[in-house]
């Protein structure tokens, strides 16, 4: 089974991502590069974890709703290597009260694309 099944980083840009961490005033993320796996690996040691992703109407929990769910399933082995994904989940919802345009221009959902889900 392969320890990191990833393409390598551009040496470049992870020289300077690293730089970046050096110091306290910056946080950097790395994207996902996601490699499917046809099924779950059965092997002592692996774990599964769940990306999860949620969008909604705006910050208030007690009025604003959720419009769009996604899910990704990982498996890593316990010293922390992610070894790839599996499948993922996602489906949109429509909301009872309108998307604020903020919204709309940060996640690209507009009432078109939620209409009917």
């Amino acid at each position: 089974m392969p320890v990191d099944n990833f393409p390598p980083p551009d040496r470049t840009l992870d020289t300077l991502a690293n730089r970046l961490e050096t110091s306290e005033d910056y946080r950097v993320l790395r994207r996902l590069r996601p490699s499917v796996l046809s099924h779950r690996p059965e092997c002592r040691g692996l774990r599964t974890g769940l990306f999860v992703d949620l969008e909604t109407t705006s910050l208030n929990p007690r009025q604003d709703e959720i419009i769009e769910i996604g899910m990704v399933p990982f498996i890593y082995r316990i010293d922390g290597i992610l070894l790839g994904t599996l499948p993922a989940f996602s489906r949109l919802r429509e909301p009872s009260i309108p998307v604020p345009s903020l919204v709309q221009d940060l996640t690209g959902l507009t009432p078109e694309r939620l209409a009917g889900q």
